[in-house]
This record gives C-alpha cells, sequence and structure tokens, in this order.
C-alpha cells in the first residue's frame, strides 16, 4: 500500500500509476467501502479511452469481447471496477506470458502490440470509468 511521506515529498511521476487510500484509517479497518485516488501521468486518461475505443491501430477496441460497456459478457469478464495496479498486472501478465487461464491465448494477442505506456493509460482510463 502507498502512503504519502511525512513529511510530504513529491517527486516526478514519470509513467506510473499511484493509488493511495483517501482515509487510511478506514482502510487499515479493512473498511470495504475505502476509497482510494489514482494519480495518473497526464494525458494518460485521453490516450487511453483512443485505445480502449478503437485499438489504434495496435489493439482490437475492448468492447468487442468485453462489452460495451465494458461490464462484461458472455465470453469476457468486466474490465471497470478494478484497481489500475491490478489492471495494469494482468494486461503485463498476458504480455508475458506469465498469466494463465482459458482466456490467456485470446488475450496474448491482444496485448502484444501494446507499450508499457498504452498499459498504464489503458489501466488509468479503465480504473476512471464509473461502475453501473
Amino acid at each position: 500500500m502507498r502512503l504519502f511521506a511525512e513529511p510530504p515529498t513529491t517527486e516526478a511521476i514519470g509513467y506510473r500509476i499511484i493509488e493511495i487510500p483517501n482515509n487510511l484509517i478506514e482502510v487499515k479497518k479493512r473498511n470495504p467501502n475505502s476509497t482510494f485516488i489514482s494519480y495518473a501521468p497526464i494525458g494518460s486518461l485521453a490516450r487511453g479511452k483512443e485505445l480502449v475505443s478503437t485499438g489504434n491501430g495496435k489493439t482490437i477496441p475492448c468492447a468487442s469481447c468485453h462489452g460495451t460497456e465494458l461490464s462484461g459478457s458472455t465470453i469476457a469478464p468486466a474490465i471497470i471496477g478494478n484497481f489500475a495496479s491490478y489492471t495494469v498486472r494482468q494486461l503485463h501478465g498476458f504480455k508475458g506470458k506469465s498469466r494463465k487461464g482459458s482466456q490467456t491465448i485470446m488475450m496474448q494477442g491482444v496485448v502484444n502490440d501494446l507499450t508499457d505506456e498504452d498499459i498504464v493509460d489503458i489501466s488509468a482510463y479503465l480504473t476512471s470509468l464509473p461502475v453501473n
């Protein structure tokens, strides 16, 4: 879990997503309604939206398998409502072939041409979407 440093310090975010709890005490109590804020690189939401929506020549639109609302379909799970760090790990797992499961082979082709920056952009955009 990432926390603010005491005393507060700053550094460039680079091409990372940092997730910090809004209320540390509630998170430590394991309150299931705890919320987090995700800090993402400037412009990543717009770039991620483009990749998710159109594939931008590197992949296919996510809705092709995950449904028009990205909340899942008969062939693929929901991809909204997750922490960005979770999505980053899953996409890297597919790309690096370390992730296993019945849909792994389908996803490996989907992520094959994505860069690390693309994965951060997609993850930032997906975590910004409201869950219906």
